[in-house]
Order: structure tokens, then C-alpha cells, then sequence
């Protein structure tokens, strides 16, 4: 699912019918003419939205209105960095057609959740980051790339400890590459939280995820990208 923010309706419109939805962070110009921060959040079910009545990217949307920035969404559930198959992995995702076709500020990549649920070792998850990181940056020369890690759910969700080695692994490659990181898991984001999901068990709720566009507006805010 890709989700385009915008101000005006008829792109709205235009989006839907497309398979694409548009986003505004606020009633204004355009991202370009008002000088906007442009950027492009990537990831897995949780940028998507998954948990949410109807789904919708919630977090995303948060985050873009307190910020003030024009965000597209890219999103899809069940993938991340070495998913593959019906899940396919972000490197594939990105190489689509009418993937990353814009020129933003800022990328943000999302993940590391799925690959914990596909076993992958820390050793194949910063591979992929790399390769992913590198085709952004050819793509991208102008973006700043921000890496966001793996999430757990709050009591009593279900819970997976290889999250935190992957969430680690994205960690340690990040600081390899320069880039910032930070990630709901490691960051304590649900710590606490009550009334939080769904009822899966795994995504948050429309709650939960106001709490993490919340968290998520934070982080990129103390990054200083805009």
C-alpha cells in the first residue's frame, strides 16, 4: 500500500482509485511551494496501519501533522529487510515500479519486525540493510536516510525475543553507516501501555497507534531534518 500526503482533495480522489491514498498534513500549499519537508516512510504493517478500524496509516499521519510534513507512505504488511516470496523483501518492494518515485528530504525505513518472525540472523538482516541503504542513497543522493527498528507489543502481546537481536543488528549497522536509528522496541515505546491493541494480539490499536505517531514525531523531530 502507498499513501501519498497532499492538499488537495482531487489528488485524494485520483489516490484511491489507484490503490493510493493522500494524506494532507495540513490545508496549505503544496510541499514544494511552501517549502515543506518531503519525505518517504517505508516499512511493514505498522507503518501500514494493520490494527487500525478501518486501517488506515495512523502513525504516519500523526507524525506528518505535528511535524508539518508532506509524507508518503509505502508500506505492506509482512515484509521487511530479507523477507521474500509472497512477502517480498525491501529491496524488491523499493525496485517496483512507482516505488520511491519522488525526490524527498527524507527516507524513513521501518522494519526489522517481519525478519525477526523469519529467523533471519543478525548477519543476514545487516547485509540487506546495507544493499537497501545503498540503493536509497543512489536513488536518493539528496535524502537524509532515518532507520526505525523492531517493535514489541505491550503486555499481553505476543512477544518474540529475536526481535531484539534484529532490533540490535539494525542498531549496530546503523551507527556502522552513519545513520540515525532509533526504534519503538529499544526506545520503550509501549511500555506501560494499556488499551493498546488489537485484538491480534501484535498491532496496536487506533490507540496504540496514536501513541506511536506520537513517539515517532518525536524521535524525527529531535533529528533536526526539517
Amino acid at each position: 500500500m502507498r499513501t501519498r500526503t497532499s492538499a488537495r482533495t482531487v489528488a485524494v480522489l485520483a489516490a484511491l482509485l489507484i490503490g493510493a491514498t493522500s494524506i494532507p498534513s495540513s490545508t496549505g500549499p503544496s510541499a514544494e511551494a511552501a517549502g515543506q519537508v518531503s519525505a518517504y516512510f517505508f516499512g511493514d504493517s505498522l507503518m501500514n496501519g494493520t490494527g487500525a478500524s478501518p486501517r488506515r496509516p495512523v502513525m504516519a499521519r500523526i507524525a506528518a501533522a505535528r511535524l508539518g510534513w508532506d509524507v508518503e507512505v509505502d508500506a505492506w504488511g509482512g515484509t521487511g529487510y530479507t523477507t521474500s516470496g509472497r512477502s517480498p523483501g525491501y529491496l524488491q518492494r523499493l525496485k517496483r515500479p512507482g516505488a520511491m518515485t519522488g525526490e524527498y528530504d527524507v527516507v524513513l525505513l521501518e522494519g526489522g519486525t517481519n525478519d525477526a518472525r523469519v529467523r533471519s540472523t543478525p548477519a543476514q538482516v545487516q547485509s540487506a540493510v546495507r544493499e537497501v541503504v545503498a540503493y536509497v542513497r543512489e536513488q536518493q543522493p539528496q535524502a537524509a536516510i532515518v532507520l526505525m527498528g523492531a517493535y514489541d507489543p505491550p503486555p499481553p502481546g505476543r512477544v518474540d525475543p529475536h526481535r531484539t537481536t534484529v532490533d540490535d543488528a539494525i542498531e549496530e549497522v546503523a551507527g556502522k553507516l552513519g545513520l540515525p536509528f532509533f526504534s519503538p522496541l529499544s526506545g520503550g515505546w509501549t511500555v506501560g501501555q494499556r488499551r493498546f491493541l488489537h485484538p491480534d494480539r501484535l498491532h496496536p490499536n487506533e490507540r496504540g497507534y496514536g501513541v506511536m505517531g506520537a513517539r515517532l514525531a518525536a524521535e524525527l523531530e529531535r533529528l533536526d531534518l526539517g
